[in-house]
């Protein structure tokens, strides 16, 4: 299979978070040309906080996407010159007040590679103690709290936690056995 290349591509809409681009791709493996619709945006961070005595701490918050409040696990935009691990230090304070002792990032994956550009990393942070102070964003308004690490796949199963990025974060705990975390 060979990569397909890109002949033009033109921004349609420009926002403080993502660009809507049109493509104009040429396919090398059939030697045709087509248009495709592109959100461009800044890669962003998961976090998936652990208390020393191995909760989980997780957020509320309402999407305007779906119009509904969702479970998940802080995160946010990699500014310029950001680290996934300065983000994660960052975001996680700011949106919950919770600050750890160690950060590391475990992985990274494309959320939707069919029309998006950006990588989601994700970031664990051990020992976190509820030190710091929150910072919210003008748009954000957040609920913490906390979870046992036996209780997100009963979370999962019965529908609770639904937002599809938060779920990676649990299947990555799960494959490397973070603090013995299993689903």
């Amino acid at each position: 299979m060979k990569k397909w290349d890109l002949l033009g591509k033109k921004v349609l809409v420009e926002t403080p978070i993502f660009q809507f681009l049109q493509y104009k791709l040429f396919d090398n493996n059939k030697n045709s040309t087509h248009e495709f619709y592109i959100i461009d945006s800044q890669d962003w961070v998961n976090i998936v906080p652990i208390t020393s005595d191995n909760k989980i701490v997780l957020i509320k918050q309402y999407r305007a996407g779906t119009g509904e409040i969702t479970i998940e696990v802080p995160g946010g935009i990699i500014d310029a010159g950001e680290t996934p691990e300065q983000t994660a230090k960052r975001e996680l304070e700011e949106e919950t007040g919770y600050i750890a002792k160690k950060y590391y990032k475990i992985s990274d994956v494309y959320p939707n590679p069919a029309f998006i550009t950006n990588k989601c990393h994700y970031v664990i942070a051990e020992d976190v103690e509820l030190l710091g102070k929150i910072h919210f964003d003008p748009s954000e308004y957040i609920e913490t709290f906390t979870v046992s690490m036996t209780e997100i796949g009963n979370m999962i199963k019965k529908g609770e936690i639904t937002h599809a990025i938060t779920l990676n974060a649990f299947l990555f705990l799960h494959l490397y056995h973070i603090k013995g975390f299993s689903l």
